[in-house]
């Protein structure tokens, strides 16, 4: 029920926007597959966990390395980073078993709910990026 109403709330916010480039359906797709992998660390509205998992919500680290996302999402970082000024050594897990084209709904949906973009990616770009 959760995801219904939310998907309406995505819905009704699209149409009120110009966002030629959103597709709404894709991200709903998104959102389920953040629901399923990321919430655990991320936390559902991309806070994260204060100084151990750095949050998505208005982080400068996604918007700065927007190329980076496929390959992080898919085999994971183990590196220190810095987002929004704040540094974080947590090591994160990749998923390997996501597909090309729910790695391009979730990051649409990363890039959509939590860095306010209507510019997406497509499974195609993705495939690129995840080749660099």
């Amino acid at each position: 029920m959760r995801v219904f109403i939310t998907l309406i709330v995505v819905v009704f916010f699209a149409a009120c926007m110009e966002a030629p480039n959103v597709n709404m359906q894709q991200v709903a797709h998104g959102q389920q597959l953040y629901e399923i992998h990321c919430t655990n660390c991320h936390q559902l509205d991309g806070k994260g966990i204060a100084r151990i998992v750095p949050p998505l919500l208005n982080a400068d680290y996604i918007v700065q390395n927007r190329n980076l996302l496929p390959q992080i999402i898919r085999n994971g970082m183990q590196q220190p980073i810095v987002v929004n000024g704040v540094n974080y050594h947590q090591k994160m897990p990749g998923n390997n078993k996501l597909t090309d084209n729910e790695l391009t709904a979730l990051i649409n949906f990363i890039e959509f709910r939590f860095a306010k973009s209507t510019q997406l990616l497509s499974v195609d770009s993705v495939k690129l990026l995840l080749r660099l």
